[in-house]
């Protein structure tokens, strides 16, 4: 009983911090839009709405996976799972659980797929526990069951996938996030971020 207990709450924490690592992506964004990136690009006056500027910001797999794990390193302080996130052809999950008084690995392996409009879609390719291969939709149905989500988090286990609804993301000053590319093979991972004039106190358009 009691290690069913334990394992519920590992893998309530586990994908919470699935959740956590989209806050985190845009808090990065925010801090990166005053550093002077390579790629980075203005839209022209007659593209862009007066009173905001779009900026693309490009980085790597390396430079995200890194922000992520850090994240998560000040999660598992508040918890009782240690794992980790692997960004390289697929983004892949990486943990441990405690049953039966030992540490069984677990691993969930993710395909991004960056949607038209700006939202990242993540289509679930396994879940192991140990060499046991769980069934995905059964796994995504009971996490949907069970804890409650950020609006723009969407659980689909029919299509056994995690729809993140990054341009539906509320965030302070109306700034607006979406997602250009996500191409792990080529380590080529863009955003574009709008941003109002007013964020920045201006009285005048650009």
């Amino acid at each position: 009983m009691f290690e069913k207990i334990k394992i519920k709450n590992k893998w309530k924490a586990l994908f919470f911090g699935l959740m956590g690592i989209n806050a985190v992506v845009i808090i990065w964004l925010l801090l990166l839009i005053f550093l002077p990136l390579a790629g980075e690009k203005i839209e022209s006056k007659e593209n862009i709405d007066k009173g905001q500027a779009e900026f693309t910001i490009s980085s790597t797999k390396q430079n995200l996976n890194r922000l992520i794990n850090t994240y998560l390193e000040e999660l598992s302080e508040h918890t009782d799972i240690d794992y980790a996130i692997s960004i390289d052809d697929s983004v892949k999950l990486i943990g441990t659980i405690l049953a039966f008084e030992k540490d069984i690995p677990l691993t969930a392996s993710f395909t991004p797929e960056v949607q038209e409009n700006g939202d990242l879609n993540l289509k679930l390719q396994s879940i192991t526990l140990g060499r046991l291969e769980l069934p995905n939709k059964k796994v995504l149905d009971y996490v949907k069951k069970n804890y409650p989500m950020p609006e723009w988090v969407i659980v689909n286990p029919g299509d056994e996938s995690i729809y993140a609804a990054v341009t539906e993301m509320k965030i302070r000053s109306n700034f607006n996030v979406a997602v250009e590319s996500f191409n792990l093979k080529r380590n080529r991972l863009s955003f574009k971020l709008t941003v109002p004039n007013k964020a920045f106190h201006f009285n005048y358009p650009f």
